[in-house]
């Protein structure tokens, strides 16, 4: 028989601002069963992640909750902070949307995992050490004992996000609220948590409230799905009757919203329609044998390694041109963008932005041309200035670029982008904090395309958007494109999205080209062993495909970027030459498909 956990009656969540009060919750009921996975989905803003925000104690000063959050019998709305505490993080944990602003900045990793033993399991030392170094390694962290020592700002957004995922499960919940857990992770660690969650639900009975917009993830994990809207529950089911029998008009939106990969070779359809400027287009820009090193300390004494982020990357954009780029968390694709806008000194190489050089040229040049060369940041509140609010965020480009004009023809522009990305014009006085990370994310990219700029480079632009928003956004940016031949470079790890807005994808593997090819022939021939990996691990919203599919898995540790044999892992045959720095040499194999050398290892994969 199940054992009811968490039970929600008559629930709602309700906010003090400066508009008056706003309705979060709106009267929800619902429950869980031990080992159940029960999937919320909705849009942003539609009260998904407060309703359980209000579970674990955390809804903001502003806040009034009303009804009954009974777990495991105990009606946690009515517990005093000291009894809550006791639960939350122990009985009951959550992994967070933001990992950047839930980790604590000034401290190490290690001393915050330790920090959850040392209050619920009063283990502290080396033995508290050796439990938080095995979750980093079960959650595939590379050089999982290095990161113990690191401070948050020194890991990427994925890196983050799984040091979350691992301290929530530190104490092996009851409970396990995942609030968009993958979020920021590449397919093949989003494939290798899902099934660490998977595993800990079918052996120790955790009960887990999945809130996510991929619904890919939610037809290969869940039992049941609730559907939120405006924070009310419009639809409710089993996984098999929302898929296959949904019965409200905005779960068949959600349904209708999703991208669907196609591997038999078509052309995505919207991509198709958009016209790529041929004549002259090979100089729109270009990017030659870039490379980016840092210098990473191993100690006071011994001489600082060398990181090579970004080792021998070449390619080309056209106008009017999107060139989606994919790999795993520190592949190097984040600093391969910034390298390009210069924001980043590159170690060596060329970028040609029209014909003349990019790097090496005078600040006040840079500036000038920073007008036509705009990025979308992956953490939008870490991008975002608290301090102002978000009309203001928008309008900072006007007000640098295009000082001519006035306040209320800047105010207008800033309210016409608005709209364009959905955001509500009410929102133009409110701060970050007080907008949904999806929202926060329409900002930034509010904040790029209102110059009109010729080239934006999207790190992530995506990833935080619930599915009909994303659509939408995709949209925008593919009307933007049709509209004034706009470019972009398109960093994502869903390669659901980026199949559907990309000509060209180039697969990055620790900072070096694997593959390099129109969208159709990736997806439906991929050549090297590391994209069919990866295309494998692309969680589809099917359950009855999703559930029987196989994956390819590499066998052995994830490789780490300081290992400098590692990016010989496809070309064991080459390993000798792995002290020269060896990079495997991009062939083309097929016309306009580059594929980087690499041996038949099949007796490396897995499926």
């Amino acid at each position: 028989m199940s054992q009811r956990i968490l039970t929600v009656s008559d629930l709602t969540v309700s906010f003090d601002t400066d508009d008056g009060v706003v309705q979060a919750v709106r009267g929800i009921n619902g429950y869980l069963d031990r080992g159940e996975c029960l999937g919320i989905v909705g849009e942003s803003g539609s009260g998904k992640s407060q309703t359980f925000l209000a579970a674990m104690g955390l809804t903001s000063s502003n806040g009034h909750t009303n009804g009954k959050i009974e777990f495991k019998g105990q009606d946690l709305l009515s517990l005093k902070k000291s009894e809550l505490n006791k639960i939350r993080g122990d009985k009951m944990s959550m992994i967070f949307q933001d990992p950047l602003t839930s980790l604590t900045s000034h401290l190490p990793i290690g001393k915050q995992m330790q920090e959850v033993l040392r209050t619920h399991r009063n283990i502290g030392g080396r033995e508290a050490m050796a439990i938080c170094l095995d979750w980093l390694e079960r959650v595939q962290m590379p050089e999982a004992k290095r990161r113990l020592k690191q401070y948050p700002h020194e890991l990427s957004g994925g890196m983050r996000q799984r040091i979350m995922i691992a301290m929530a499960m530190l104490c092996e919940p009851d409970l396990l609220i995942a609030d968009e857990p993958t979020t920021a992770l590449d397919v093949t660690i989003q494939a290798e948590i899902l099934d660490i969650m998977d595993n800990l639900r079918r052996e120790q009975g955790t009960a887990i409230a999945l809130i996510t917009h991929d619904m890919g993830v939610v037809a290969r994990m869940c039992d049941r799905i609730q559907v939120m809207r405006h924070g009310e529950y419009v639809e409710e089911g089993s996984v098999e009757d929302i898929f296959y029998n949904p019965q409200h008009e905005y779960t068949n939106m959600l349904l209708d919203s999703v991208p669907h990969i196609d591997v038999t070779g078509a052309k995505p359809s919207k991509v198709s329609k958009v016209a790529i400027y041929e004549d002259g287009g090979r100089d729109f820009l270009r990017a030659e044998d870039l490379r980016v090193e840092f210098k990473v300390a191993r100690g006071m004494f011994a001489k600082p390694a060398i990181l090579r982020a970004v080792d021998g990357v070449s390619f080309d954009l056209q106008a009017g041109e999107t060139l989606g780029i994919v790999g795993e968390s520190g592949s190097g694709k984040s600093t391969l963008a910034r390298a390009v806008l210069q924001l980043i000194p590159p170690t060596s190489g060329t970028v040609s932005w029209l014909g003349s050089p990019l790097n090496n040229i005078q600040k006040d040049e840079l500036k000038a041309k920073r007008r036509d060369l705009q990025i979308v940041f992956q953490d939008p509140l870490a991008s975002l200035d608290p301090s102002k609010p978000i009309g203001a965020s928008i309008m900072e480009p006007l007000t640098v670029f295009e000082s001519q004009l006035s306040k209320a023809e800047m105010r207008e522009r800033v309210n016409e982008v608005m709209l364009r990305v959905g955001l509500n014009a009410s929102f133009i006085n409110r701060y970050p904090h007080e907008l949904s990370g999806g929202q926060n994310q329409r900002v930034g990219i509010a904040r790029a395309i209102i110059t009109k700029p010729k080239l934006v480079i999207c790190d992530e632009a995506v990833s935080a958007l619930d599915v009909s928003i994303q659509s939408q956004i995709i949209d925008l940016l593919m009307d933007l494109q049709k509209e004034f031949g706009l470019s972009f470079i398109f960093i994502s790890h869903d390669l659901s999205v980026v199949w559907e807005i990309s000509h060209r994808i180039l697969v990055l593997y620790l900072g070096t080209v694997v593959e390099l090819t129109d969208t159709s022939s990736l997806f439906s021939n991929p050549q090297h062993p590391y994209t069919q990996q990866l295309i494998s691990s692309v969680p589809l919203p099917d359950p009855k495909i999703e559930r029987k599919r196989q994956r390819i898995k590499l066998v052995g540790e994830m490789s780490s970027p300081m290992d400098p044999a590692a990016r010989l892992r496809f070309l064991p045959s080459k390993m000798h030459l792995m002290k020269d720095g060896y990079i495997p040499k991009l062939e083309e194999r097929f016309p306009g498909h580059f594929v980087a050398e690499h041996d038949d290892i099949s007796e490396l994969l897995i499926s």
